[in-house]
C-alpha cells in the first residue's frame, strides 16, 4: 500500500517541544491525508537554547547559547544538508515541501528548495514567522536574493490572504497557495470548560519573550497589583533568564511560570485557561492561538501578521490592543474579568470561528489540491473562503 502512495518529503523543524511549524507539519501528517500520501520527516532542527537572555530571534541569536552550541548547531545543520540529497535519491518524493520562517530560516529553506530543484523534484515552499521584519531589516542585496528565493519553488504557500498579499508586492508573480494554519477536528469537539470564578490568563513566552509581549504583560501585572487586582495569569515556555528577571522583580508572587511543554501538555494548560494572550509585537499566523480558541479560550490579541484575519472584529472573540500598550491591556483583561457572560460568549464566538474556518476539514483540500498541481505544474491561485475553495486565476 505504502509504494501506492505518492512520497511527500517534509523538510522543517520537527522538534519535541513543538513550535507553530511543528504542529503544523505534525497535523498535516496525521491528517486524512496520510490516508493519499506517504509523509517522509526531515528534520532541520538543532538543539534548543533556553538559557539566553533577551530574545532568541533575528541573526544575532545565530551566536546566542556559547561558543559550543554555535559549533554544534552549525555541524547539525551541515550534516543535514549533505544528507538531504541522498534521502531524495534514495526516497524519490512525488513533492518535498519545505517550511520556511525568517532570517537565518529562510536561507537555509532556500539551500532545500534549490536542491530539490537541481534534483529535478516539484518543491513547494510554506513560509511564516514575521516575514515583513525579515524583509524590512534586509539590505539591497539581500532582498534581490530573497525575491529570487521566492521564484524557485514550483509552488509558494503562504499562511493568509495578508501574507498573499505581502509577497505579491515583493513581485511574486507565480502560482502561490494560501493555506492558513489548522487544528484538529477532535480538538474543536472536545468539551470547553465554563470560566472559573478567577478567570485564568495565558501567555505563550517561548525563546522570543519579549516579541511575544512577555514584558508587556509584566507591565500590566504591576498595574493590577498597583490598583489592587489580583488575576490567575501564567506564562508558559519561560526562560532560566526571564524567570530570573520575573523574580528580581519581585513577580513571581503574582504569576504562575510554566516550563517550556509537551504538546499534550500544552494543549493540557490551554484547557484550563480562560483568556489567551497573544500580545506579540509582531507575527507569522500564531497556531496556538487557534488551539485556545478552539478550545473555548476567549484572547485579547495585537493587530500583527495574520492575526486580525483569525479573530475578526474587535470584540467579537477577542478583544484586540495595540502592541506594547499595557495600560489598554490591563483594561481587557479588568473587563472580561468582571464580566463572566462577556467571556462565555467571546469563548464561544472563539469556538465557533475557529469550527468554520480553521479545522482539518476546511484547510486540508486545499494542501491536496497544491499537491496536485505541484506534480503537474499547475497555474493557479488557492485560498480557502467562507464556503470551501475557490480559484484566483494568476
Amino acid at each position: 500500500m505504502n509504494a501506492s502512495r505518492p512520497k511527500v518529503l517534509m523538510v522543517g523543524p520537527w522538534s519535541q517541544f513543538r513550535g507553530g511549524v511543528a504542529t503544523f507539519m505534525h497535523n498535516v501528517v496525521n491528517s486524512q491525508l496520510k490516508e493519499k500520501y506517504l509523509f517522509i520527516p526531515f528534520t532541520t532542527s538543532r538543539p534548543g537554547k533556553r538559557n539566553v537572555a533577551g530574545d532568541n530571534y533575528g541573526y544575532l541569536a545565530m551566536f546566542q547559547g556559547g561558543l559550543k552550541r554555535v559549533v554544534l548547531g552549525m555541524l547539525i545543520t551541515l550534516w543535514h544538508l549533505a544528507l538531504f540529497p541522498w534521502i531524495v535519491a534514495l526516497r524519490r518524493p512525488a513533492v518535498i515541501q519545505v517550511q520556511a520562517s525568517d532570517f537565518q530560516a529562510f536561507w537555509e529553506a532556500s539551500l532545500y528548495v534549490l536542491m530539490g530543484r537541481m534534483l529535478r523534484r516539484p518543491v513547494l515552499l510554506r513560509i511564516g514567522g514575521s516575514f515583513n521584519r525579515f524583509w524590512e531589516s534586509s539590505g539591497a542585496f539581500a532582498r534581490v536574493a530573497i525575491r529570487w528565493t521566492l521564484r524557485q519553488p514550483s509552488l509558494l504557500v503562504v499562511q493568509s490572504e495578508y501574507w498573499g498579499n505581502y509577497v505579491a508586492g515583493l513581485g511574486r508573480t507565480a502560482p502561490t497557495v494560501i493555506l492558513s494554519n489548522f487544528v484538529s477536528n477532535a480538538l474543536v469537539q472536545k468539551q470547553a470548560c465554563s470560566p472559573a470564578r478567577v478567570p485564568r490568563f495565558l501567555l505563550f513566552c517561548g525563546e522570543a519573550p519579549k516579541l511575544k509581549g512577555a514584558y508587556v504583560l509584566l507591565d500590566a501585572v504591576r498595574e493590577l497589583v498597583g490598583r489592587g487586582f489580583e488575576f490567575d495569569i501564567a506564562l508558559m515556555a519561560v526562560t532560566g533568564a526571564l524567570r530570573d528577571e520575573i523574580r528580581n522583580a519581585g513577580l513571581d508572587r503574582h504569576v504562575e511560570m510554566l516550563d517550556f511543554l509537551s504538546h499534550d501538555e500544552a494543549l493540557a494548560s490551554l484547557h484550563r485557561a480562560d483568556v489567551f494572550l497573544q500580545i506579540s509585537s509582531s507575527e507569522g499566523f500564531p497556531n496556538m492561538l487557534l488551539e485556545a480558541m478552539a478550545l473555548g479560550c476567549a484572547a485579547i490579541v495585537t493587530p500583527v501578521g495574520a492575526v486580525p484575519e483569525v479573530v475578526s472584529v474587535d470584540g467579537e472573540c477577542a478583544f484586540i490592543v495595540p502592541a506594547g500598550d499595557s495600560a489598554m491591556l490591563a483594561e481587557r483583561m479588568i473587563r472580561l474579568a468582571a464580566d463572566r457572560d462577556l467571556l462565555a460568549r467571546m469563548g464561544a464566538a472563539a469556538r465557533a470561528r475557529v469550527a468554520e474556518r480553521y479545522t482539518e476539514r476546511a484547510v486540508i483540500p486545499v494542501l491536496e489540491r497544491a499537491y496536485e498541481l505541484a506534480m503537474r505544474g499547475g497555474q493557479e491561485m488557492l485560498c480557502v473562503e467562507e464556503f470551501g475553495i475557490s480559484r484566483v486565476d494568476r
